[in-house]
């Protein structure tokens, strides 16, 4: 039975009765992973890559002090065997192994570390996540004024000292320069031996330096520092790069890596497609095994659910509503606290997003992989009650919604945001009795009315690079946090992920030009945990993006996670796997 429907989106969908997998499944006969990865890699600079898939392309070619446990995204070793704190949580010492190598057979030291992060600053705004590195005693603009105001003479010897004693400081006490030359927080005590820095306690930072924008790059002189990578690209991680084309792009096993013998892939090819069609119909011929990063558009998603190898999986990319606290009402807690619980996130996510997110009720997902209930760790989380929000609203003095002023929703132009935001007043006025007036505008607009704070709420969101918690709350609530950059003329139909995945790297290289704290909503302390969040509500959670997923029954290994982030060191072909016996063959077929 042939059933055809009119769709944008070109292609077949095959459907056995019984066949429990999309397409063909048949097995390669080699440890050879193909993946249509959302595109070919662009960059393969740890300091430049932004998003999928150079940061998957840089995660497999690049191994960093430490990496994450793709299931729960706990961090693991990589190229330090062990880590360890002080008690004040702000002085971090990382142990390198010592048969750590790069592909060129040099061995990876402490001092690559410290380069590569210098070289990553020294980029500035070119480098998309060069945030993650504000909490570095150093790092900030004017410590990296400092360190270049030494006369080029004093700053090559402090350079060559450094390599030579291991980074320590043996310059004399009455150069001045030459010590504000080495204020930065990371120091290699010696080639196995890592020491860093921090400003504020973080007991997430062995988690935050798995960050690929943390992996360390092969410099071997001063004067390639902030350079672009020389080809060939040396690596130090489980696949090297042996060959660029338009075509695809592919990676070798090395040999030289100290775990080679763990790793069971020979090959990875990233295979060029253009869109989400193609890549359907690639993996649907068998010509790739895993699609990710696809911008699948509603009716396939539905088409695609009851397959066993179609994944959903929880993104950690939020989808906020924060507060203007300069404005009264909103600098009353409980005025915040009552329209976070009117509002109705299950129904958003059922309804608006029809099904393809996860209503948020923290601020920081939970890992699908945890056995832990949605709350977070202190067991808080935000929850429907709307007659605690209208006795709230009564104490703060408007009672059933009486003189409360209207309130000026701020949204980017795009038809998805402007129908929860909708749904979101909708509730307001029927649960509370507040009026609400949607302010939509073009992208360039919606920034400068939010760097002139012209709102009463706005439409925000992050995609969370990490699991520090410090670093994700920074990039919520600091006067110019990490915004979601989704341009107008993102189609609705898109999914969230592919979304992000896409966007410019000019925008994802948003930065702070101001001190780089999380504000408080009492002009206190910044928030910098969830629980403190949750408190203070300076913002309402609303929805968790979805990232979608095909991936072949034979491939091993291949996990899905928060960060959307899978480790190719595992994974592996099962090339004796067998499908389930075919029967009656029933076609949905999509379009010419």
């Amino acid at each position: 039975m042939l059933l055809c429907i009119s769709l944008t989106l070109t292609g077949c969908f095959e459907k056995s009765e019984g066949d429990p997998y999309y397409g063909n499944v048949t097995p390669p006969r080699t440890q050879e992973f193909r993946w249509s990865d959302g595109g070919l890699p662009q960059t393969f600079d740890p300091a430049l890559a932004a998003a999928p898939p150079d940061t998957d392309a840089v995660r497999a070619l690049f191994e960093g002090l430490t990496d994450y446990d793709p299931r729960t995204l706990a961090p693991v070793p990589g190229v330090a065997f062990r880590w360890e704190s002080s008690k004040d949580l702000r002085e971090w010492t990382f142990y390198l192994r010592r048969d750590a190598r790069w592909s060129n057979g040099d061995t990876v030291t402490a001092g690559d570390f410290v380069r590569s992060w210098q070289r990553t600053l020294d980029f500035g705004s070119r480098a998309p996540h060069a945030r993650l590195f504000e909490n570095i005693v150093g790092s900030s603009p004017a410590d990296r004024t400092a360190s270049i105001e030494p006369p080029t003479g004093a700053l090559q010897q402090v350079r060559r000292t450094n390599e030579k004693n291991g980074a320590q400081r043996l310059l004399k006490k009455d150069t001045k320069p030459a010590e504000q030359a080495i204020s930065f927080g990371a120091e290699a005590i010696s080639d196995e031996v890592l020491r860093v820095r921090l400003q504020r306690p973080d007991k997430d930072f062995a988690g935050l330096v798995s960050h690929p924008i943390f992996r360390p790059v092969h410099i071997v002189k001063d004067d390639n520092v902030g350079a672009a990578l020389t080809e060939p690209i040396v690596s130090n991680g489980p696949f090297k790069l042996t060959q660029v084309a338009g075509d695809g792009v592919i990676l070798d096993r090395d040999g030289r890596y100290w775990d080679a013998q763990t790793v069971f892939l020979n090959r990875v090819r990233f295979v060029a497609t253009s869109n989400a069609e193609e890549a359907l119909e690639k993996y649907r011929l068998g010509d790739v095994d895993a699609v990710t990063n696809a911008g699948f558009e509603p009716l396939a998603l539905k088409l695609l659910a009851p397959y066993k190898d179609f994944r959903r999986a929880t993104f950690g990319a939020l989808t906020f509503y924060r507060f203007n606290t300069a404005h009264a009402p909103f600098d009353d807690p409980r005025v915040r606290e009552a329209l976070a619980i009117a509002v109705d996130r299950d129904r958003i996510s059922d309804d608006e997003m029809d099904g393809a997110s996860e209503p948020a009720k923290t601020f920081l997902p939970v890992n699908s992989s945890d056995k832990r209930s949605e709350k977070n760790e202190s067991g808080d989380a935000i929850s429907d009650d709307i007659a605690r929000a209208r006795r709230l609203l009564g104490e703060a003095g408007y009672p059933n919604g009486v003189g409360f002023p209207i309130v000026r929703l701020l949204v980017n132009r795009n038809e998805q945001q402007r129908t929860i935001a909708q749904a979101v007043t909708m509730m307001w006025r029927r649960l509370l009795g507040i009026e609400s007036e949607i302010v939509v505008k073009t992208w360039d607009e919606y920034e400068e009315a939010m760097r002139l704070g012209d709102y009463d709420v706005v439409r925000k969101g992050t995609v969370m690079q990490t699991m520090d918690e410090a670093a994700n709350m920074r990039a919520m609530f600091e006067p110019d946090g990490t915004i979601e950059p989704v341009d107008d003329s993102t189609p609705d139909s898109i999914s969230p992920k592919a979304a992000a995945s896409n966007v410019s790297k000019e925008k994802l290289a948003l930065t702070n030009t101001g001190d780089g704290q999380a504000a408080s909503p009492q002009g206190g302390q910044p928030v910098l945990s969830q629980a403190e969040a949750l408190k203070q509500l300076p913002a309402i959670p609303i929805y968790f993006s979805s990232s979608f997923s095909l991936v072949r029954p034979y491939v091993l290994g291949f996990d899905s996670n928060l960060l959307d982030a899978p480790s190719l060191k595992r994974v592996r072909l099962d090339t004796s796997w067998k499908p389930p016996s075919r029967k009656l063959s029933t076609w949905f077929r999509i379009g010419g």
